[in-house]
């Protein structure tokens, strides 16, 4: 169920939990304690040059977005969080997700949670509100709060807003444009790329899944369908067999196209993660005025959606890397160079346990990217006035 929106949150996090134990098949069944994590010295990116930090995530592994009666082994148990819904082993890896953000801003934050360092937003959608919960309780262990409130409690309250200016969640049921590039415009060059070569193998597999799923299926109802066989494949679950490996792979095929189509959409980029850019840009601004300094944090947190990090990736120019798994995330750095300027670098992290950043180049902005040439590229391309963009309906 999702929250209300327009109100501040305060979250209570807990610092102390039992999550689900990792294995083969469907692990999550039986709970066991996290082994805890101490870091000593500063954390990979807590540099003197660091001056901000701002970083968007995806949720972790949820249940399907549809029912799927034909799935074999699956019953109500598999997904009793409901459909759409954070699952165990997403809060598991969400957990590690706030684990490896300490590891690498250890010294940048404070070990207990300090409200001029850190805010957090998140979409008014419950699971990421809840994947940020998770997040948080990796980042910031009990024990620290332990000893300040001099008491056994195993939580600590951080606040949590769900005003965040990612517009993902609401787009699909308040904007027009969207609508109409979904039912008129998304899958015109899709049809079309199926030509001569590859019109049997699809004709063959849209015959295939007919028959499993007992009603015609159409090229516009892959995405959900594949989509679902993530989110149970993520779960332990095993594919059905009547989905042979050549199916597969014509329908991540076409779930991947669909996604570069959403994410390549200058229009959509704008409405989106525009507001959300926009807020970035202006925290930064505000960040490297001395002025106002102690007045801003040291890091934003922004929980959103495969669409958020997709747009994003998108508008920067970044449309060959690996597309945002559950638990993906993208890392913007405002450092202060010798020269006493300031300059941006942005990070990537393609879905939850990957320990690896590949750092994005913004070839938009230049090499490197100054923070008033940022500023004025993201003033430039996105407007204020977002309820007007989306009333646009041509492309």
């Amino acid at each position: 169920m999702a929250l209300n929106r327009g109100c501040n949150v305060v979250a209570f996090v807990c610092s102390a939990v039992l999550v689900v134990g990792v294995g083969s098949g469907c692990a999550d069944h039986y709970p066991r304690p996290v082994r805890r994590e101490v870091v000593v010295g500063l954390g990979e990116f807590a540099d003197d040059s660091l001056k901000s930090v701002t970083v968007i995530f995806r949720h972790g592994d949820r249940a399907p977005l549809l029912e799927d009666k034909t799935y074999p082994n699956m019953s109500m148990n598999d997904f009793p969080e409901g459909i759409g819904q954070l699952t165990k082993i997403g809060k598991l890896h969400m957990y590690q997700k706030g684990k490896l953000f300490r590891r690498l801003y250890h010294g940048f934050i404070s070990d207990l949670y300090r409200d001029r360092e850190i805010s957090i937003k998140t979409t008014n959608i419950s699971r990421t509100f809840m994947s940020a919960q998770m997040v948080l309780t990796g980042m910031y262990e009990s024990e620290y709060y332990h000893k300040q409130m001099d008491l056994e409690s195993v939580w600590q309250p951080i606040p949590i807003s769900i005003d965040s200016p990612d517009r993902t969640a609401i787009c699909a049921n308040k904007c027009p444009y969207y609508k109409e590039f979904i039912d008129k415009e998304l899958y015109d060059p899709i049809l079309k790329n199926i030509n001569s070569e590859n019109k049997n193998q699809m004709d063959e597999l849209l015959s295939h899944l007919s028959k499993n799923y007992g009603q015609p299926i159409k090229v516009e109802q892959i995405f959900l369908l594949y989509d679902s066989f993530i989110s149970k494949v993520s779960k332990g679950l095993q594919l059905p067999e009547w989905i042979k490996p050549n199916y597969y792979q014509v329908m991540e095929s076409v779930y991947i196209q669909i996604l570069r189509r959403i994410y390549g959409n200058k229009k959509l980029q704008k409405l989106i993660s525009g507001p959300l850019l926009k807020e970035i840009s202006l925290n930064m601004e505000l960040r490297s005025n001395n002025s106002n300094y102690n007045t801003t944090r040291n890091m934003y947190l922004y929980a959103g959606h495969d669409m958020s990090l997709g747009t994003i990736m998108f508008f920067l120019g970044n449309n060959r890397i690996k597309l945002p798994e559950f638990g993906a995330s993208i890392h913007f750095h405002l450092y202060q160079d010798k020269t006493m300027k300031y300059i941006i670098k942005v990070f990537y992290y393609h879905k939850w346990d990957d320990e690896k950043y590949e750092e994005m180049p913004i070839p938009i902005c230049g090499n490197p990217c100054k923070l008033e040439d940022f500023i004025q590229l993201i003033n430039e391309n996105f407007s204020t006035e977002w309820e007007k963009e989306c009333e646009k309906l041509e492309i």
